[in-house]
């Protein structure tokens, strides 16, 4: 076949048609990119610390690059409003005038967003126009209020501590009873060509509402017991730190699943504000079947029936079972709330026990009553009971009968339960018993606990506990190992046995001392969300007399675990004191404080 050439009125067309096709070609390749999600990385300069972290936080292309790859007209797109988030990023700051230089470039397979940020100068505070009216306007709450505001003339204009003094003051108005206190006036007028700012500030207090009936929304308990939780008369001036005592002090009691206690100021009648309490409430009995180990104790279990509620005036009991290598003991509790006081219960307690530690074996059987209450912050209880005690401690042995009476007071102080960064607990105890009195032994035993906490940045935590206790008696040899001091173990000097620490009779045995003074300092840096490393260093004894040489010393190094079940801790410590350092393993549950 012999080819023919195309007229040449085709060439035109010839070419308006390859023109065509690369046209195409382009638009496909464009689209195939737009397509194509990429890494977007962001940088910015020219701001540092909050006012950085802010702009980051404000940016939407800070925030999506966050989230995953991108197409290239969404990262285009959320470019184009940049300069506005930054401005409106550094207006809490004081900087109302920013310039932003930003560039968009490919580098391989990221885009690169870069802003450079010159803030500019920040908004000075020309004007505080701050005034009270109402009720409250002379009060102390208000007259403090008023002192604390934290923009003074010349200062820069800061929205935070600005707009935090305004919840204060809020929140301060609600606790002193003023719960319709309102801003009838709030504004800050800023004049952006001169930098400066005028703040014009107008407080109502309203009145001064009192407490009202308290409704307890429940059908289970006797309302004139419920009644005995109430921190406040119907009158008093309205506090809202009573309302969360009332709160808490329901909260403590073991019936309740719920509890929401609600002013309600918009159904007031005059000045009285009527409180609404909604409990819902637990199971009346509560079966528990647990096991652990510790190295004090090894494997141990333990089983325990609480009768929650067994009538309506809220007397509960409890009975329990313990057993471990060194303890077994049966104990029932039978509770009488609001006893004497709201906060009192009155406790009538009876026991068995049967200790066999590595120093000492006794059997125990002890009845009597004990009064609890909350007292100035502390918890304060009174014992009051018959202690039979059949023992042996090295060639010591007898049966000890004692009434013993004693006080102990008790006050714990935290910013978290399980890993506190701030805490402090403190126990103070005094019990005795005397021949005069029914007991065939006469001593006063004093002692004292303390552990304290504090964290030191955001990673690193101090512990330093204390012990200290003193018996006096005229014949200590004749008293059981439960009124004697001795130290060792997880919980007192880490790198000795439990209670092996103390005077030795002629024997060579362990037998404790009327003297006990133990202490810890560690330190532990949490290197992981729930896990710490710690290192520590122990010390302390059980003497005849107090002496500072007689300490014995241990040092080590642990891990923390922060588990589903409680701070578990791990210790591996050394026995300073002893020939040769030997090494223990410590391990235990719960908490610090």
């Amino acid at each position: 076949m012999t080819a023919r050439a195309l007229p040449f009125a085709t060439a035109p067309f010839v070419r308006a048609a390859v023109c065509c096709v690369a046209l195409l070609g382009t638009a496909t390749g464009e689209a195939r990119a737009q397509a194509q999600a990429y890494k977007v990385k962001v940088e910015i300069s020219g701001v540092e610390g909050a006012a950085r972290r802010n702009v980051l936080a404000v940016l939407a292309i800070a925030r999506a690059a966050r989230s995953g790859d991108l197409p290239l007209e969404r990262v285009r797109q959320l470019n184009r409003g940049a300069e506005d988030e930054i401005a409106t990023a550094l207006e809490p700051f004081g900087y109302y005038r920013p310039l932003v230089q930003k560039q968009l470039r490919q580098d391989g397979k990221t885009w690169l967003a870069s802003y450079v940020i010159a803030p500019g100068p920040a908004v000075r505070i020309r004007q505080v126009n701050l005034s009270v009216a109402g009720e409250g306007a002379d009060s102390p709450t208000f007259r403090k209020i008023v002192a604390e505001f934290p923009l003074q003339q010349g200062d820069t204009l800061r929205h935070l501590p600005y707009e935090a003094w305004k919840i204060a003051v809020l929140t301060a108005a609600s606790d002193s009873g003023y719960l319709k206190a309102a801003f009838d006036t709030s504004a800050v007028m800023v004049d952006r060509e001169n930098g400066v700012a005028d703040v014009l500030l107008r407080i109502d207090t309203g009145p001064r509402y009192r407490f009202g009936p308290v409704t307890f929304h429940q059908d289970v308990l006797n309302p004139k017991f419920l009644r005995t939780r109430i921190p406040f008369r119907e009158g008093e001036l309205f506090q809202q730190r009573k309302l969360l005592e009332l709160q808490s002090n329901l909260g403590e009691d073991p019936y309740f699943s719920l509890v929401e206690v609600m002013a309600e100021p918009d159904s007031a009648q005059g000045l009285e504000v009527p409180i609404r309490v909604d409990l819902g409430f637990r199971k009346p009995q509560a079966f528990e079947v647990g096991a652990g180990y510790g190295t004090d104790n090894g494997p141990r279990g333990r089983a325990a029936a609480t009768l929650r509620r067994l009538n309506a005036r809220g007397h509960h009991a409890q009975v329990e079972v313990i057993g471990s290598a060194n303890e077994q003991s049966v104990s029932t509790k039978y509770m009488i709330p609001a006893f004497g006081n709201p906060t009192g219960v009155l406790t009538l307690l009876a026991g068995y026990a049967l200790l066999n530690p590595t120093t000492s074996r006794s059997t125990t059987w002890l009845i009597g009553p004990r009064l609890s209450r909350r007292r100035l912050g502390w918890r304060e209880t009174i014992n009051l009971a018959y202690q039979r005690e059949n023992f042996g401690v090295g060639v010591d042995s007898g049966i000890a009968k004692m009434v013993l009476a004693g006080v102990a007071w008790e006050r714990t102080r935290a910013n978290d339960r399980t890993y506190p960064t701030r805490g402090l607990r403190v126990r103070l105890n005094a019990q005795g018993a005397t021949k005069s009195f029914g007991s065939n032994v006469s001593f006063l035993q004093l002692s004292a606990n303390a552990k304290a906490i504090r964290g030191l940045g955001p990673r690193f935590r101090m512990l330093v506990r204390g012990d200290i206790g003193r018996d006096l008696t005229g014949n200590f040899r004749a008293l059981p190992p439960t009124m004697r001091f001795f130290a060792g173990g997880d919980q007192s000097v880490r790198g000795y046995q439990y209670l092996t620490l103390g005077e030795r009779d002629i024997l060579g045995n362990v037998i404790g001392g009327p003297t006990l003074l133990a202490g810890s300092v560690e330190a532990d840096y949490r290197f992981m969300e729930r896990f710490a490393f710690a290192v520590f260093t122990d010390a302390g004894n059980a003497m005849e007399k107090l002496t500072l040489g007689d300490l014995q010393q241990g040092a080590g190094v642990g891990i923390r675990w922060l588990s589903p079940i409680g701070l578990i801790r791990v210790d591996g410590a050394w026995a300073v004191s002893r020939a040769g350092t030997p090494f223990r393993l410590h391990f235990s549950l719960g908490p610090d404080l």
